[in-house]
């Protein structure tokens, strides 16, 4: 009989570039849970993220997030979403240094 194992795990935690860029490429499929933004800055700031599924490209399709945040603020989206393995979540910030994110979920690990 086949079972699966689920462990939480950090996904990524720090500031996303001006630039898109890849922040973590799930090695298992995840569970999707949580992301909290936080703005270490007095102005707003701006910030796209991606999720793409593999054989996807970052478009209007694949942005979940596209948001500004004010100064100082913190915002926390939560999710119940599963992502196989190989999607990438990728960001951008308008703001050098601006946003902090923390992204968490669960790995879904088969077993045997």
């Amino acid at each position: 009989m086949a079972y699966e194992v689920y462990s939480a795990v950090d996904l990524y935690a720090g500031q996303p570039g001006m630039t898109l860029t890849d922040l973590v490429t799930l090695q298992q499929k995840t569970i999707l849970k949580s992301i909290v933004i936080h703005n270490t800055t007095n102005m707003g700031a701006k910030l796209k993220l991606y999720i793409i599924r593999p054989g996807k490209t970052a478009s209007a399709e694949t942005q979940r997030i596209g948001t500004s945040i004010s100064g100082e603020d913190t915002v926390k989206f939560s999710f119940e979403t599963v992502l196989p393995k190989g999607t990438k979540i990728a960001a951008s910030q308008a703001v050098a240094g601006a946003l902090s994110l923390d992204i968490s979920g669960v790995e879904v690990i088969p077993g045997v």
